[in-house]
């Protein structure tokens, strides 16, 4: 004991101590410095346990309409998709030239947070990426190539996960992860949708009837039905066990004759299991029932809309943001029927996608321009 108390004194001197407080400033002054150089947003409270901004869920939808913050990609590159992570930590984008990056939506930088994105080992695939899709756990990110091929990422360590070679005979078009998240949804150019199983890295299910590149295909919230929409122009719904065709529906066909309009976004409502929102080359968006039926068709005015090119639903499934080719963001109360537009235009000359933060009421855009402009409210 005398021993170890004569170590303990001769250590004391070699020793500098500093007030607890001293600590505190140092991370402020840390936090401070990652503001000012564009790496954490001024205006969201940072979480120093674990590392991250916190997460603030609004009290109720509004519809993003200023400038948080612009992705620039390097000249001659440009984004084919976009996802947020369902954690809603991250902005993932797929480009032309095959890389998949991770964003600080708020800084409108590189995530250099990732390890890996920090030492430029990025998650690359062999052609552009045409779709994303996170995980529910927020793990994993999906990326389909325009060469067929579908790659499952590791977010945390850039690392492949899984890969489907051979996932479409043509560019992929959609992918969605189950409920679950033990499989992967796919559409493709081919006009088939598939079911890849994550641990046996094999295709499934099959579905087939579409006559023409699919568009988009999600789950039910139950996984036992998949709905898909094609340039058919057709919205099917299908059995997810059997893989039949349960049934079929073009929207407004009697109203359209033969210029049907082609089917170009599907997306699920959040808290409601039973309804979807459907997007054509029109100015109509549709809200479809599990049973095939149109439950309600809201269309623009043409002052503001011939076509709407992008859509997607608000955290709280209240409402739908579309993107017109005017550039015009509508914001449609899915309810009512009821449709607003933002004074701003979104920053960008044909929109290709958009994509709506899980938890916030913010949105990012892009086309084939090199800037992602993301909006908040």
């Amino acid at each position: 004991d005398a021993r170890r108390l004569a170590i303990a004194d001769q250590l004391l001197n070699e020793v500098s101590t500093a007030p607890a407080s001293r600590l505190l400033t140092l991370l402020g002054h840390s936090i401070k410095w990652q503001q000012q150089h564009g790496q954490l947003s001024e205006d969201v409270p940072y979480d120093l346990f674990f590392g991250r901004s916190q997460t603030i869920r609004p009290p109720e939808d509004k519809a993003p309409h200023k400038l948080l913050a612009t992705i620039k990609f390097p000249k001659k590159q440009c984004p084919h998709s976009i996802a947020f992570s369902a954690d809603g930590a991250y902005l993932a984008t797929g480009s032309a030239d095959g890389f998949i990056e991770l964003w600080n939506f708020m800084s409108g930088k590189l995530d250099t947070g990732l390890r890996y994105q920090a030492d430029g080992a990025m998650m690359v695939m062999d052609d552009a990426v045409g779709c994303l899709a996170f995980s529910h756990n927020g793990e994993l990110v999906c990326s389909g190539a325009m060469n067929g091929k579908i790659k499952v990422w590791n977010v945390k360590s850039g690392s492949g996960a899984k890969r489907f070679s051979a996932a479409h005979s043509q560019s992929v078009s959609c992918v969605a992860f189950s409920k679950d998240d033990t499989q992967v949804l796919s559409g493709g150019a081919d006009s088939v949708v598939r079911i890849h199983g994550l641990k046996s890295g094999k295709m499934l299910k099959e579905f087939r009837g579409h006559s023409a590149p699919v568009t988009g295909a999600v789950y039910s919230d139950d996984m036992t039905r998949v709905l898909s929409t094609s340039e058919d122009r057709s919205v099917r719904v299908w059995d997810a066990n059997t893989t039949a065709c349960v049934c079929s529906v073009i929207p407004d066909a009697d109203k359209h004759g033969l210029a049907i309009p082609p089917a170009h976004t599907i997306v699920a409502i959040p808290g409601n299991s039973n309804e979807f929102v459907v997007a054509t080359k029109s100015p109509t968006i549709y809200i479809v029932s599990l049973d095939g039926s149109v439950r309600r068709a809201i269309t623009a005015d043409k002052a503001t809309c011939n076509e709407f090119l992008a859509v997607a639903v608000t955290p709280r499934g209240k409402h739908v943001l579309a993107v017109s080719d005017m550039s015009i963001l509508h914001y449609v109360d899915i309810e009512t029927g009821s449709i607003q537009t933002t004074n701003n235009k979104v920053p960008l000359e044909d929109v290709i996608g958009m994509a709506c933060h899980p938890t916030l009421n913010i949105a990012a855009f892009f086309s084939n321009d090199r800037r992602v402009p993301v909006w908040t409210a």
